[in-house]
């Protein structure tokens, strides 16, 4: 049985997603933020549900500098600020999805690597990259990290030229069994539009949407969390 969304919840996955990028991560009661560049001030901004107050807070700080995001993550078909507009916010993206999934319904056993490919395996400090190369081009890779019992699914690629190949299946599960190496009870990730319908395939479920806002006078193209989830297969 998979969790309900819940701040805790999104606490987990930031904790994850900001590991798997070596984004420093900060944690104040409800407010979550990760720093995107060391030497910058990108900061960005993670709510879940946020009461008014530490919205209004954290929207005049992204309003301030057009480097700085502001991601609202809400239960499925929830509101989003674009309905209730906030000064100085306009939305980004909301097109993204938190999923999830219960690990003990998820294969522990490394998957077979397709024909004609070799992979590699980097682990860093609490996570790993996993890689697919046809030679010395990458066709394929993902990340992911641990926390708790949470395994955190992340920048899950798809190159082009390997569409429809089943790779980004291969991946994902390459990166389960890897989080199978840990005491993890659940999956979490983001997941576009594209990348949902194959998650579902791979029996993750819906758990969020997930709002991105920026300045309004910024004029900034964010990459999304889930910028190269565009899996085709």
């Amino acid at each position: 049985m998979t969790s309900e969304l819940s701040d805790a919840l999104v606490r987990h996955w930031v904790t994850g997603w900001a590991r798997t990028h070596d984004y420093d991560v900060q944690h104040e009661g409800n407010v979550h933020s990760a720093l995107r560049s060391g030497d910058s001030d990108e900061w960005e901004y993670v709510l879940y549900a946020p009461e008014d107050t530490d919205l209004r807070k954290i929207a005049s700080a992204v309003a301030k500098d057009s480097a700085r995001m502001l991601t609202v993550i809400a239960e499925p078909g929830a509101p989003s600020l674009s309905q209730n507009p906030v000064d100085g916010l306009q939305l980004i993206s909301d097109e993204e999805k938190l999923m999830v999934v219960d690990m003990e319904t998820q294969d522990v056993e490394d998957p077979i690597t397709p024909e004609g490919f070799t992979t590699s395996r980097d682990d860093h400090d609490g996570w790993t990259l996993f890689t697919v190369r046809d030679g010395e081009k990458v066709a394929a890779r993902g990340r992911v990290a641990t926390v708790d019992h949470y395994a955190i699914l992340d920048r899950i690629y798809t190159n082009d030229d390997y569409r429809r190949r089943g790779l980004g299946t291969f991946v994902t599960r390459a990166l389960i069994a890897i989080a199978h190496e840990h005491d993890v009870e659940e999956g979490l990730l983001v997941a576009t539009a594209d990348g949902q319908e194959l998650y579902e395939y791979l029996g993750w479920t819906l758990l969020g949407d997930v709002h991105v806002y920026g300045a309004t006078s910024g004029g900034r193209i964010r990459p999304s969390h889930s910028q190269f989830d565009d899996l085709k297969g």
